[in-house]
């Protein structure tokens, strides 16, 4: 009984952790959007009525996109937003559905543990010849950490689904 209790406290507390998460992500996410939207509306503006553009502009635009790409993969992956192609997989009986999605959620969280292995080498790679961005003189390693991260955290949605597919019941 004991170990009941401990297991349904662990779960919550992993739950709490999750929720935390998704908010991080999500404000992580709008805030970086909201950013880039005024900056580049700032710069057309300037641009229109002083005849002068902003030269960090196209340079944060880009530190924008990658956080809004590479965020955004755990992000889509935890709301089941990415892309996927489900003609055949719904004809399919439900025991191949269960099977077939625990391989693609299994195949997919080690592809993304590959690319955030190699994306951590990346960036340290970034780290040791110690580039920085053109015009800002950013260490370009601390925008690129994105890239691992985001990878990261898209294989654990990925890990957990396919334990939830693993401990679900298949219904004929």
């Amino acid at each position: 009984m004991c170990f009941v209790a401990e297991g349904v406290a662990k779960m919550r507390v992993l739950r709490t952790i999750d929720s935390i998460w998704e908010k991080i992500e999500r404000g992580i996410l709008s805030i970086t959007t909201i950013l880039m939207s005024l900056m580049l509306v700032g710069n057309a503006i300037s641009r229109y009525f002083f005849n002068k553009s902003w030269p960090f502009t196209e340079e944060i635009g880009k530190m924008g996109i990658l956080v809004l790409t590479f965020m955004g993969l755990g992000y889509a992956a935890r709301k089941s937003m990415h892309i996927e192609m489900s003609g055949f997989y719904d004809l399919m009986p439900k025991k191949i559905q269960r099977i077939l999605g625990i391989f693609i959620n299994l195949i997919s969280a080690l592809v993304l543990i590959l690319c955030t292995y190699l994306a951590i080498q990346y960036v340290e790679h970034l780290y040791t010849i110690n580039q920085v961005s053109t015009i800002l003189r950013l260490p370009l390693y601390l925008t690129m950490m994105v890239i691992p991260i985001g990878f990261f955290l898209a294989s654990i949605r990925y890990f957990v689904d396919f334990g939830k597919r693993i401990a679900e019941k298949v219904e004929d």
